[in-house]
């Protein structure tokens, strides 16, 4: 054998042998994949149980903190609705009412619900909750002036559809139907079924306010709702004394 020949043989492997890497190649592309899925799914099951975390436990230790309960919030946004309601309404006496009475009624109610309307957005921003869509556009209606008459489509200003998330009467609540029936009356008509709605729906907000002055937890939300529980029973009793002068059948009484 020449030292060709020997170093051939040395460096040529064995006859159906494999070199050591390639034959652990597949068992350790495997073992990756498996690691690398592992990883994975820690990394997903880290981000569900960090969110049930902060759903279950951090919420509630943000408002627990804070002072307020869901109640306190839902409270908040059903008032600010109902308040953003009576703003709505009251923007469509001017070119409808003739009665100088009525006017000065109507922009001294919406005037004080588009107030309460504010509070209640303060406190839900103070908290970093989100404010209804119907309460900042009572605001900016309120802000054009509940004086003035608004130019409109021939059914009235409106506050927005989401201003009636609780039609059917809910907490005194009107329907779509309903504000625009009013909105098509003029005059004495226009007047009568503008104030009996009034007092129907004053009436209504007294229910979410009360079960606040009962039930809430924060100081400050159930200050809210006792002042607006006060404010609705002195603001039905001026409606339904002006309902009475223009000669209208009254109203339910509720208080």
């Amino acid at each position: 054998m020449t030292p060709q020949d020997s170093t051939i043989e040395e460096s040529t492997p064995p006859s159906g042998s494999v070199p050591e890497q390639e034959a652990t190649a597949p068992g350790y592309d495997l073992r990756r994949r498996l690691r690398l899925m592992g990883a994975v799914l820690a990394g997903g099951l880290a981000v569900v149980l960090a969110l049930l975390l902060w759903l279950g436990v951090l919420v509630p230790a943000k408002q627990e903190a804070a002072g307020y309960s869901d109640a306190d919030a839902a409270y908040a946004a059903v008032a600010i609705e109902h308040n953003a309601q009576a703003v709505q309404l009251t923007a469509l006496a001017p070119g409808r009412s003739t009665d100088d009475e009525v006017l000065a009624l109507a922009v001294e109610v919406g005037e004080a619900s588009a107030g309460r309307v504010r509070e209640l957005a303060d406190w839900l921003e103070a908290r970093e909750i989100p404010v209804p869509a119907a309460g900042r556009e009572a605001l900016a209606l309120a802000e054009a002036g509940l004086d003035t008459e608004l130019p409109d489509d021939g059914s009235g200003p409106r506050s927005g559809a989401t201003a009636h998330s609780h039609e059917g009467g809910n907490h005194g609540m009107l329907t779509d139907e309903q504000v625009n029936g009013i909105a098509a009356l003029h005059a004495r008509d226009f007047d009568i079924a503008l104030l009996a709605a009034l007092v129907e729906h004053h009436y209504g907000g007294l229910q979410p306010a009360d079960e606040e002055i009962t039930e809430g937890e924060d100081a400050e939300a159930k200050a809210l709702a006792q002042a607006e529980a006060d404010a609705i029973r002195v603001e039905v009793e001026k409606v339904r004394d002006v309902l009475a002068d223009i000669g209208g059948p009254g109203s339910n009484d509720g208080s």
